[in-house]
């Protein structure tokens, strides 16, 4: 833990914090130790496997280009860049791979502790540069992949942006070479939060709408998911609700989401505000298909992109303008609250607010503290129960009440430090339990127990009884919803003085 996931405001408490019983909850022998008068529901937690991400490069090279290092670097809960970049850009000749560009991005923002995910797409709609005509690479259209130029269901001249035909052999080949180069470089890698299937359609969400606005059946896409599951064997893949909504077949969409679910493959949602979603599906927030995210997120995380918000802006959908979509199809709701909503929905554990770092954290700061701790899970810490007293030499149960008040569980296992600081410093490493642990609103509140055994030898005397929740995979503490003048200075919360004698002999 560093001095940086501490809000400021906090930080002179932090720097000079003494362990002092002054600070302690509860100085009696006391059994039940009450803490929800520590709860502390403000201030932002920077916790592992959640969190915001940031579009950087975001289906162009340069677009959400980071002006600042700090921008993301001292915003809260910032967990990872979501690269989102054209195969040309990757392979501009055949078997010639450009890793550079994609790896001087990793090792900067890595060394600054944030994660990485992946869409590598095979169609844009912009034609600026080569690599954006030409998502897939030209070199495979010159090599003999069918495919077109198109806008919004019509062929235009070759000066529009090149589709591919998805299911033409030629395209598959090529694109499998690649993929099985990618992979080997990048699977597994322990900064990789996801990829995502994108090899589908517009900006590799899988459907044509600006483009061809040509259909693919359930066989056709398997292919594709068949691709990613061969060659990405250790990080998780992900899919956008489109690329499996697409099927016009209901019974085969039906048989593509049952795919997705067997695989262990989450699913990201990028409609979020979309204008012709708020007029479409306001009553879900814009999810169209809320079900998906009801089927996987108590086993997978799941990911929520809004729409651009500079568009979302200039849409009138953020700060309700008259005459504007939410307007007319939610009247009395701000894109806030449409935020909220769809997050609910979708169970995210990873959010984008898709923009410009700076200006989003500038004109929404509250904002985001609340959907950075409501994302995931977001842990209070309810009751100990602690034996009255404690004794050397003999199994002591403490009984622990959690509260997640998250939109979703936690997916990685998270160990319980309990510490006894007194005459001697004693810890304790358990399993806590926490990956059961699901949202308040599904479960209620959550009963452990947990086992600790005093080593004999320790002496008997007045203890402070210490606590935290820590991520081994990432060697990060997990930060607790309390006032965080509890802690001390390695990132425990001090919960109570505990008095240990030796074991009564008769």
């Amino acid at each position: 833990m560093t001095l940086a996931l501490i809000p400021a405001k906090h930080q002179a408490a932090f720097i000079t914090i003494v362990v002092s019983i002054a600070l302690i909850p509860d100085l009696s022998y006391c059994r039940d130790i009450d803490m929800k008068a520590h709860w502390d529901e403000a201030i932002p937690l920077g916790n592992p496997h959640k969190g915001w991400y940031h579009h950087f490069p975001d289906n162009s090279i340069d677009k959400y280009i980071v002006a600042r290092d700090s921008d993301l670097t001292e915003f809260p809960g910032m967990d990872h860049l979501y690269i989102r970049l054209a195969w040309a850009y990757l392979e501009p000749q055949e078997g010639q791979f450009n890793w550079d560009i994609i790896d001087q991005i990793i090792e900067k923002w890595v060394g600054h502790g944030l994660g990485i995910a992946f869409r590598i797409s095979c169609k844009e709609t912009s034609t600026n540069r080569l690599a954006q005509q030409f998502a897939t690479p030209k070199w495979v259209m010159e090599a003999g992949a069918k495919g077109g130029y198109y806008r919004n269901g019509q062929q235009v001249g070759p000066d529009g942006p090149w589709e591919p035909v998805f299911d033409d052999p030629v395209f598959l080949a090529k694109l499998e070479n690649f993929l099985k180069a990618f992979a080997q470089r990048y699977d597994g890698q322990p900064w990789l939060r996801y990829v995502d299937i994108g090899s589908i359609g517009d900006w590799g969400e899988g459907h044509t709408h600006s483009g061809s606005r040509l259909l693919y059946n359930y066989d056709q896409r398997k292919v594709h998911v068949d691709l990613y599951l061969k060659y990405f064997t250790q990080s998780q893949l992900a899919i956008t609700d489109d690329y499996v909504y697409s099927i016009t077949d209901k019974n085969e969409r039906l048989r593509m989401h049952q795919y997705v679910m067997d695989n262990g493959i989450t699913y990201r949602d990028d409609s979020p505000l979309v204008k012709g979603y708020v007029e479409g599906y306001s009553k879900t927030y814009t999810v169209r298909s809320p079900e998906f995210f009801e089927d996987t997120y108590r086993k997978l995380p799941t990911v929520f992109e809004l729409q651009h918000y500079h568009t979302v802006k200039g849409d009138g959908n953020w700060k309700v303008k008259e005459g504007s979509a939410l307007s007319k199809y939610a009247p009395g709701k701000t894109g806030p609250d449409f935020f909220r909503g769809a997050m609910d929905l979708i169970h995210a554990t990873y959010i984008g607010y898709h923009g410009d770092a700076h200006e989003w954290l500038t004109e929404n700061p509250e904002l985001t503290v609340e959907l950075l701790n409501r994302c995931g899970y977001w842990y209070f810490l309810h009751q100990v129960d602690i034996p009255d007293p404690m004794r050397i030499g003999r199994k002591n149960t403490l009984r622990i009440v959690w509260d997640n008040r998250g939109i979703a569980p936690a997916y990685h296992p998270y160990v319980l430090k309990i510490r006894l600081v007194g005459p001697e410093t004693v810890d304790f490493e358990l399993e806590s339990g926490n990956c059961k642990w699901m949202p308040v609103s599904t479960d209620g509140v959550h009963r452990e127990k947990y086992i600790v055994t005093i080593p004999e030898g320790v002496p008997p005397g007045q203890y402070v009884l210490k606590l935290k929740l820590y991520s081994n995979d990432e060697n990060r503490h997990v930060l607790l919803a309390l006032d965080p003048d509890l802690l001390d200075e390695e990132n425990y919360y001090k919960i109570a003085a505990v008095q240990v004698e030796k074991e009564k002999t008769n």
